[in-house]
């Protein structure tokens, strides 16, 4: 249970108004008692307001500048109320865990370490040499190979397979079925077919990174493949091997990033993208959803289309090919404007 006083302190907001108890986060147009509810711009906060019931609501979460209406619930003011957002839901998020303490049914080699404060669920294989930070949480299911490090207070949710030798950085979150470590797609053609390259690198995973459900990041052929602090990867991403990510990047869902690609920080890269290998996606660069990269992105560019290009190009592309068919009825036009003008004067000439 929390109150709007300790939320706006939390937060560094300003509470308008006596604090409330908070149970539930709502969006705008709907109430309930002890519902807090963000309003990010002025028509968010209108929608709020038309809902009724103002009376039961804890509180509104608002831009610092933005005027209210009189009568109106509590108010908490905030610079950037998509961050209050965040915060909100954060206190308001009751994950249900395991309990601290190994499970029975867990199989945890005699040589790995596990610290004291760490809860390992149900059917949880680790494997020899492993090292468990303290807070770690390792849902049901998870399996974890030879020399796995986890650092503290991360978190893999049911049936995430973490292969030999990689490591992953503290307050990670890693869904249900992501796999980190599998052998990237290399071969060499030979007399017999295709030779496997044996992947002998690793995968490194810095801090406060989180990987969406069933995202998968190959291990390098030699090296590491590396995913950048504070980076967020959605569900159903492929990371082809030796790829680097670098910090506070935002990839979404179904992004297939070829092998060795280099993405700088704060890049975005839009859902269903297909990144070639061997480019580059240079420092605060974005690419559209469902482009298709196969050449570097300057820094600070967006890219879009397929094939991708700037973002300006794109749209004017875009733009000309929706007046194709205008275009097409012109020319055909002129063309038949032109040979009538013909046919008269050589008639005119005979």
């Amino acid at each position: 249970m929390t109150d709007t006083a300790h939320l706006a302190d939390l937060l560094g907001a300003t509470l308008e108004g006596a604090p409330k108890s908070v149970t539930q986060l709502l969006p705008p147009g709907l109430s309930a008692p002890d519902a807090i509810i963000v309003c990010e711009d002025e028509a968010a906060l209108e929608k709020a307001l038309s809902a009724g019931r103002l009376d039961e609501i804890a509180a509104l979460v608002i831009p610092t500048d933005v005027e209210v209406p009189e009568p109106h619930p509590p108010l908490l003011r905030h610079d950037a109320p998509r961050v209050a957002f965040a915060g909100i839901s954060a206190v308001l998020d009751h994950e249900a865990s395991p309990p601290v303490g190994i499970n029975p049914s867990a199989h945890v080699a005699e040589s790995a370490r596990v610290a004291a404060s760490a809860a390992i669920g149900p059917d949880v294989v680790i494997g020899e040499g492993s090292e468990i930070a303290e807070g770690c949480i390792i849902d049901a299911g998870c399996i974890l190979g030879d020399g796995v490090k986890v650092g503290p207070n991360t978190r893999l949710f049911p049936r995430v397979v973490i292969y030999r030798g990689v490591t992953i950085g503290a307050r990670v979150r890693i869904h249900a079925g992501a796999i980190l470590g599998a052998d990237g797609f290399g071969y060499a053609p030979g007399p017999r077919g295709a030779e496997k390259i044996h992947h002998l690198g690793t995968v490194v995973i810095e801090d406060d990174v989180e990987i969406g459900a069933h995202t998968c990041i190959d291990r390098a052929t030699l090296g590491e493949t590396r995913v950048g602090a504070g980076s967020k990867l959605d569900n159903l991403i492929q990371v082809g091997h030796n790829v680097q990510i670098g910090q506070h990047c935002l990839i979404a869902g179904t992004v297939a990033i070829g092998g060795s690609t280099r993405i700088g920080n704060g890049v975005r890269i839009g859902g269903g993208a297909r990144i070639s290998d061997h480019v580059t996606l240079h420092d605060g660069s974005a690419l559209a959803g469902g482009a298709g990269l196969s050449k570097d992105i300057p820094p600070g560019e967006a890219w879009g289309g397929f094939p991708a290009a700037p973002m300006r190009e794109f749209v004017r592309e875009r733009y000309l090919i929706h007046r194709l068919e205008r275009i097409w009825n012109f020319v055909r036009a002129a063309d038949r404007s032109k040979s009538t003008d013909k046919r008269e004067t050589e008639d005119g000439a005979a």
